[in-house]
């Protein structure tokens, strides 16, 4: 469960298709040395070139932001620090050993008797060994390297629900960019539907098929469907730009095409919602690293028992000169202290520690009242978009068949421009449904899996 760093290529395909060769700017970015976090899983390779295609997938999105987000960076960091402390504990266990060397150059001035100066010129090295080890303790040092442990092992579990949180973000962005694109091709397409249906109504109305003030209706149609076209396209630019800002792309450079995946969803019906909160209660990081905080804290708890207390230490101590002349010297020493007044000073530490034990402690039952609350929300989530989705699909073919008989009849003249832009209307209502439904499902599913603990896509 050990966080290492990995050098590893940038690739993955994703549907059968892979990512393009880029050009030099992103083949510099994904080139980087990849930066991750592996606590009870591993990161897969991710690498995917094609020299014809130019297409971010979703793996590789997820790649650059464990590559190149702070915050992923900073959670690692805060974990080798914790690292670094179990090392401190644990030399408390082993001799040290240090060697020694004084060279001193030592002149002395006075006068002699005539008022003649003399001078007293002494130098010389000395060279000397010593070693200390703490044989036997009350318990100190145990409850030092537990206290350690268990804080190295809290902050893995909070860098893990970094990393899990930055990835979904990511995900939830990606899916969103990809919405955004996607209406903004409805809402171009609405443009090139509005156009057709006014040539149509012109030429109807030169045909004198049509009153001269359904060109006005269309002509309207029209321009309001530009307007629509320009605001989804300023949506879809937005939503690049903070995607980009999430995965460590500089802010100048292109996002490089979005891979879009299948166009329609198979909602699968998660497991009963009780067993999803058992499963988080016992996966969530977040709530692990709570009780290994609580658990050092713990460890604290006794440590400051005992310096309140009755303590006793063995320590062996060894000095060797080896420099101007051959010296040694050996001591074993045995030590009880015992604390006989320090006005209340080490038990009220000891009454400290356990009360933030208990604040912890009831932050930690609140934490998972609101992970169940979290549970339930996201599964319920799940199964209403995985219906919206279905019914959402189920309109989108209706309304593609009733558009597509409405545009024949208008040109055939059985059919008003009014009956014709009703069509138009639902025609775009259930193509934005649509995508709506299917990314809210999508990201659904993934919140899902962050909630309840369970592997989330980069992880």
């Amino acid at each position: 469960m050990d966080s290492i760093v990995r050098n590893r290529p940038f690739c993955r395909a994703v549907g059968g298709k892979v990512i393009g060769a880029m050009p030099n700017r992103f083949r510099r970015l994904f080139s980087m040395t990849s930066l991750a976090i592996v606590f009870a899983i591993g990161i897969p390779s991710v690498h995917a070139q094609d020299k014809s295609q130019d297409v971010l997938s979703l793996a590789a999105a997820l790649q650059l932001a464990k590559d190149h987000n702070g915050t992923v960076k900073s959670a690692y960091m805060q974990v080798k620090a914790g690292d670094t402390v179990i090392v401190q504990a644990m030399s408390a266990f082993y001799p040290t050993i240090n060697a020694q060397y004084q060279y001193n150059s030592d002149r002395q001035q006075f006068v002699t008797s005539g008022s003649n100066t003399a001078f007293l010129q002494t130098e010389g090295g000395q060279t000397t060994f010593s070693s200390s080890w703490t044989l036997l303790d009350s318990g100190e040092r145990s409850f030092a390297l537990g206290t350690a442990r268990k804080n190295r092992d809290a902050r893995k579990y909070n860098a893990r629900q970094v990393l899990r949180s930055t990835l979904f973000s990511v995900v939830q962005q990606y899916y969103n960019a990809l919405r955004a694109q996607e209406l903004e091709k409805v809402a171009q397409t609405e443009v090139n539907r509005a156009q057709t249906i006014l040539d149509q109504t012109q030429t109807r109305i030169k045909a004198r098929d049509a009153a001269q003030i359904e060109e006005l209706q269309a002509n309207a149609d029209y321009q309001n469907a530009k307007v629509t076209a320009l605001t989804a396209r300023n949506t879809s630019t937005n939503a690049s730009a903070t995607l980009k800002a999430t995965i460590g792309l500089n802010s100048g450079a292109p996002l490089p095409t979005l891979q879009k995946g299948e166009t329609t969803g198979h909602p699968v019906p998660p497991e009963t919602l009780e067993t999803l909160i058992v499963e988080g209660l016992g996966k969530r990081p977040d709530l692990i690293a709570q009780r290994n905080n609580i658990q050092a804290e713990q460890f604290s708890k006794q440590l400051a028992d005992r310096q309140a207390g009755f303590a006793m230490s063995l320590s062996a101590n060894y000095n060797q000169q080896v420099e101007p002349i051959n010296l040694s010297n050996r001591t074993l020493t045995f030590m009880v202290s015992v604390p006989l007044f320090d006005a209340g000073s080490r038990r009220a530490q000891a009454r400290q520690i356990d009360y933030n034990i208990r604040a912890d402690e009831a932050t930690l039952e609140q934490a998972e009242r609101v992970v169940r609350s979290d549970i339930e929300a996201a599964y319920k989530d799940v199964l209403t978009n995985g219906e919206r989705l279905e019914a959402a699909q189920t309109a989108l073919e209706a309304a593609q068949k009733n558009y597509s008989a409405a545009v024949d009849s208008q040109k055939a003249g059985a059919y008003d421009l009014l009956q014709v832009i009703t069509a138009q209307l639902s025609l775009v209502t259930a193509e934005s449904n649509q995508i709506q439904a299917l990314y809210d499902y999508r990201i659904s599913e993934i919140n899902l899996k962050l909630v309840t603990g369970r592997p989330i896509p980069g992880e």
